[in-house]
């Protein structure tokens, strides 16, 4: 998973204080204004990062799980005994699950509807997750166990989460270098379970969807290109215009049928601007579509 972009302080300083204040009000019970107070900026300077609050909240979540993620891959590259590293992924989920416990309150509490494009971007988080368990289980049991993975995912994904929320819900203290270990061990009795029965798998891959093992999403792309936009030092005018364009791409991908043409041709806008490369050509692969000249 590749790192976000970096964020300016005044942005991140507006997404933790709505967090919390989601988590405390409520979500459609928290003004613009309020966060605004919160973060100690005007009502206008909200505007010059986000366009809405259901745009807010998109940026949060890519926010926080690039976050997340990031720390994730930084043990993956430190080429630990696979079960080691997956301990010490744990291990660091943990600590972020303590430092950023207002966001996860309100995820856990809110029934937001804030628009497709957010329900589809958490979909996608989601598939990461399972992608995630999947990548851990099979560089630890290798692949004997293969038919066994996605109940092992299941059971193993019931586990963790029962953890997390008795921390983030009940406030219970665990000890985050043991958490890991000890779920390791947890997942061992279970293979041990299934192997000595020889239990017939509930669930295969075959019930996996798709989109579960598509690396990478065009919501989460457009996310990172919105956020992009502010570390260029761009004129005032032309970033909001790049926004207003990321905005309309948004809106056509979240349809039932999005008009490819349409984002073929928005895309030229970001074509021009050579820090964008990378990002246009994985859109055009992920909506097969051609780049315009």
């Amino acid at each position: 998973m590749k790192p976000g972009v970096y964020m300016n302080e005044k942005k991140i300083k507006l997404i933790e204080a709505g967090m919390k204040l989601f988590a405390e009000r409520g979500f459609h019970m928290t003004s613009v204004e309020a966060i605004a107070d919160g973060a100690g900026v005007s009502k206008g300077a909200f505007y010059l990062h986000f366009q809405s609050k259901q745009d807010f909240i998109m940026t949060a979540f890519h926010h926080y799980y690039e976050a997340i993620a990031n720390r994730i891959e930084s043990v993956q590259k430190e080429n630990l005994a696979p079960r080691d590293s997956f301990a010490k992924q744990i291990e660091v989920v943990t600590k972020y699950i303590y430092q950023y416990k207002d966001f996860l309150t309100m995820h856990i509490y809110q029934n937001m509807s804030t628009g497709e494009n957010t329900d589809t971007l958490i979909r996608q988080m989601n598939a990461q997750n399972v992608r995630w368990l999947w990548q851990n289980i099979s560089h630890i049991y290798g692949d004997r166990l293969e038919p066994y993975y996605p109940d092992m995912i299941i059971q193993l994904e019931g586990l963790v989460n029962a953890y997390f929320k008795w921390i983030i819900i009940d406030g219970i203290h665990i000890n985050r270098n043991q958490l890991g270990p000890y779920i390791v061990r947890r997942m061992d009795d279970i293979v041990s379970g299934l192997m000595e029965r020889g239990e017939t798998p509930l669930v295969t891959a075959d019930h996996i969807p798709n989109v579960y093992w598509e690396e990478t999403s065009v919501i989460g792309v457009l996310i990172a290109m919105k956020t992009k936009i502010d570390t260029l030092g761009l004129p005032e005018d032309q970033a909001r215009e790049l926004k207003d364009v990321i905005a309309i791409m948004l809106d056509e991908t979240g349809k039932e049928h999005p008009q490819k043409a349409i984002i073929q041709g928005l895309l030229v806008h970001f074509q021009r601007i050579p820090e964008f490369a990378q990002e246009c050509q994985e859109l055009a692969r992920l909506l097969h579509i051609d780049l315009l000249d």
